[in-house]
């Protein structure tokens, strides 16, 4: 080889170990990065959750479609009492929310006048730990919420706020006895003179929805809630008055206050005022917290003079009040009349009677759909398995913001296997 030869060889040989080199070192640097996410197609666009850092405050970023589950007092049993095998079984279930395509859990943090952390207002929940008279060793509420968050899963605060006793099957009940003698509860109806915090009716305790300390003390409480947990939600369901006749439960309290408006009306203004006054203290704490309620789906009885005194009308038409609306639509397609002719609560009507109520634009609109429901001793429910499938499809064309579904366990169960694989591409 010629000088010439030669120099031209040694020139390509550097220019080719420099490309190698270069390219070497490019591949290294992508091989050190993470691989991107694969690209999914949704039937609806899906924003991601994310924290920002607002000063004192962190302003989540909701999704686009809410799409919630309930996980309730009982689905605490199944739960470990040990701190390590609790945190697993959170995990286990933040991962099953995730692979459902849902993105966010409502979780019973106070049921029935107590905590499922703890706290200063209210005893541990027998739910929760076993005994009202016990102690937390560990903190399961921060546990609930660091493994939501992990999942990119919202965290909503499920809370009852007058319900004391309860008692529904042997395991599913929380008797007086139970309580403790030192919990604010005993102490309170004990108190003497008596001053009406607690009211007994038809065979169960609530605290008194027309007290003005027992609404600040419920909602001295959900201020402790949201300083000391970071909750993207609290959340009421439907559970507020029982059912009373006018010379019943709170009516002393109504004849005493002089008012010259109906005791329904009166009864209404109580809630109201509940509901108000936490909504403020959850804002004024915390302004990225959504606040609002489940009601009953059957717009008759919440208008009703003698049961629930859910002043839905005033709720919605007026800021204030609750950021959203998530009443219960638990009725399949065919729900019918003693006549045979379709019920205005079939879900499309009831649906429909829902999304005509004047609303604030600031107040978002979910629905709850009866997973509990489906393969059961229902015609409907046990011989249809697409009746949620129908539902999530009809409430988005009716440009609902999301959906929530009840309950947790019913997911897993066989009754409702066909229906959970009928929507879960819907989900996708």
């Amino acid at each position: 080889m010629n000088n010439v030869s030669t120099k031209i060889f040694l020139l390509l040989l550097i220019v080719c170990v420099a490309v190698t080199s270069a390219c070497s070192a490019k591949r290294v640097r992508f091989e050190k990065d993470p691989e991107p996410l694969p690209k999914i197609e949704t039937s609806q666009k899906t924003e991601t959750s994310q924290k920002i850092e607002t000063g004192s405050d962190v302003k989540t970023i909701q999704h686009s479609e809410m799409r919630g589950v309930w996980f309730a007092f009982y689905d605490w049993l199944d739960l470990p009492r040990d701190e390590i095998g609790f945190r697993y079984a959170v995990q286990n279930i933040m991962t099953q929310v995730e692979s459902h395509g849902l993105n966010a859990i409502f979780v019973h943090v106070h049921s029935h006048s107590d905590s499922y952390y703890p706290s200063n207002f209210f005893p541990a929940s027998k739910f929760a730990i076993d005994s009202m008279s016990s102690n937390f060793s560990f903190d399961p509420l921060k546990i609930f919420i660091d493994e939501a968050h992990k999942k990119n899963i919202e965290f909503h605060a499920w809370l009852n706020p007058y319900r004391v006793t309860f008692s529904h099957t042997s395991t599913m009940k929380v008797t007086w006895d139970e309580i403790p003698e030192n919990s604010i509860v005993k102490r309170w109806y004990h108190s003497s003179p008596n001053q009406r915090y607690v009211l007994q009716h038809g065979g169960n305790f609530y605290l008194n929805p027309s007290n003005d300390e027992v609404i600040q003390y419920l909602t001295d409480a959900m201020t402790e809630l949201v300083r000391n947990y970071d909750v993207d939600g609290i959340h009421f369901d439907d559970y507020f008055y029982p059912t009373v006749r006018d010379d019943e439960f709170d009516a002393t309290d109504y004849w005493q206050s002089g008012e010259n408006i109906s005791i329904a009306q009166w009864r209404r203004n109580n809630v109201s005022k509940l509901v108000r006054s936490v909504y403020n203290a959850v804002k004024s704490e915390r302004s990225s917290v959504q606040f609002g309620i489940s009601p009953a789906g059957n717009l008759d009885n919440l208008r009703s003079p003698n049961q629930y005194f859910v002043d839905i009308d005033h709720w919605l038409a007026e800021p204030g009040f609750v950021d959203y609306i998530l009443p219960q639509i638990y009725w399949g397609f065919d729900l019918r009349n003693s006549d045979g002719s379709l019920s205005k609560y079939a879900f499309e009507p009831c649906l429909n009677d829902w999304l005509s109520i004047p609303r604030d634009s600031s107040v978002r609109f979910y629905v709850g759909l009866a997973l509990y429901k489906t393969g059961r001793n229902n015609s409907e429910w046990i011989y249809n398995d697409d009746i949620i499938a129908r539902e999530i499809l009809m409430s988005r064309a009716r440009n609902t913001n999301g959906f929530v579904l009840f309950d947790y366990k019913n997911l897993f169960e066989g009754e409702s296997a066909r229906e959970v694989q009928n929507f879960l591409p819907l989900l996708k």
